[in-house]
């Protein structure tokens, strides 16, 4: 698949999905979604500085969810994700 192809599919899924949530997971399969979502942020960041302040998206951590204590617990073969 050439980058042309690549960028063609990656803006069809866009549309046709947008609004169902699944854009955040897209970003992290691909593997551009620490630079998408921190070029957003640093935009968004001048318009909103108040809510925004301190806020970034680090990479190989904001990709993934804690994993609560109580499943932990009862599966001894669960480790936490990583930065958690």
């Amino acid at each position: 698949m050439t980058t042309a192809q690549m960028i063609d599919a990656e803006f069809q899924r866009r549309v046709e999905l947008v609004g169902e949530g699944h854009r955040f997971f897209d970003l992290v399969r691909w593997g551009i979604a620490g630079d998408y979502i921190n070029t957003y942020l640093q935009t968004e960041k001048t318009r909103l500085p108040q809510n925004l302040t301190g806020v970034s998206f680090t990479a190989n951590k904001n990709e993934y969810f804690p994993i609560p204590q109580i499943e932990i617990d009862l599966n001894s073969n669960l480790k936490q994700n990583p930065g958690f």
